[in-house]
């Protein structure tokens, strides 16, 4: 009992000594606001004070008194033209807000208005009139379009294949009966097929010279590429093979592609490195 009695004792004391630590030892001294150029005093037109109100942490509260990722994924909402916002623990008493300038990069139509996004997707302004001087993206209609949120999808319905019974008929049960009428949710591909080809674009060096990207049917992706010619790709299947002789043939490498002024479409939707085509 008297080694028991010493093993609580003991710890308690540590219990003790870890809550006095973190309480007293690590409290907040500093909260700064930085960019890759180091601390700054105002990003994307919003000054470090606005941005540290909307933190809401304060000095002398404890470092670990807050979640970072809420406290982030709150602030991308608050301001829309920044993005990649980080908050960090740089212990042992400072609070790091890492921002990234958001650009604008792309132009989408919807139902409300006119959506100008970031490279990565953010939704920056929403205007009835049409960005000047971007590219278009063709989708479909985003699940929201408010400033400050990601380019999202919403799933694809699609019917349930279970065969309607005859009027004759009668379900066997409850189950039965609801099991007739369910929806199920397809995942929507959309996004994800837009994020690979875009870095399929990049990576590839085309980017610059792609003026629309319509991905509303992931069987039939295709962009347009400088205004003129539209590149037809149909699902993502061999893309970098796809791409790598969309560029040939664009850039005229051989001579027998296409001129500085040519219009019309090339379509590689049934092209692989397997195919005979030429």
């Amino acid at each position: 009992m008297r080694r028991l009695a010493a093993l609580v004792m003991l710890l308690c004391v540590i219990g003790a000594g870890v809550y006095l630590t973190v309480t007293m030892l690590f409290k907040i001294s500093s909260i700064q606001v930085q960019t890759a150029d180091g601390v700054v005093q105002e990003a994307g037109g919003y000054t470090s004070d606005q941005i540290l109100q909307a933190l809401n942490v304060h000095l002398e509260e404890n470092i670990f008194s807050f979640d970072p990722g809420s406290k982030a994924a709150a602030l991308e909402k608050v301001f829309p033209m920044l993005e990649d916002i980080r908050v960090e623990r740089d212990y042992p008493g400072t609070v790091v807000v890492r921002v990234t300038e958001a650009q604008p990069a792309w132009a989408m139509q919807t139902s409300s208005g006119w959506l100008t996004l970031s490279g990565g997707l953010k939704i920056l302004e929403k205007d009835s009139a049409q960005p000047a001087g971007l590219p278009t993206l063709y989708g479909g209609e985003p699940v929201s379009a408010e400033p400050g949120e990601q380019l999202t999808f919403a799933a694809e319905p699609k019917a349930d294949s279970t065969p309607d019974s005859t009027p004759d008929s009668a379900p066997d049960s409850a189950a039965d009966s609801s099991a007739s009428g369910t929806v199920e949710e397809e995942a929507d591909q959309r996004l994800e097929s837009l994020n690979t080809l875009l870095a399929a674009l990049d990576a590839a060096g085309m980017s610059a010279d792609v003026t629309r990207i319509e991905f509303a049917d992931v069987d039939e992706m295709a962009f347009l590429y400088q205004d003129r010619i539209s590149v037809w790709l149909g699902t993502l299947n061999e893309l970098e093979y796809k791409l790598k002789l969309a560029k040939h043939v664009l850039l005229n490498e051989d001579g027998k592609g296409c001129a500085a002024t040519d219009t019309g479409k090339l379509d590689f939707t049934h092209i692989s490195m397997s195919s005979t085509r030429k």
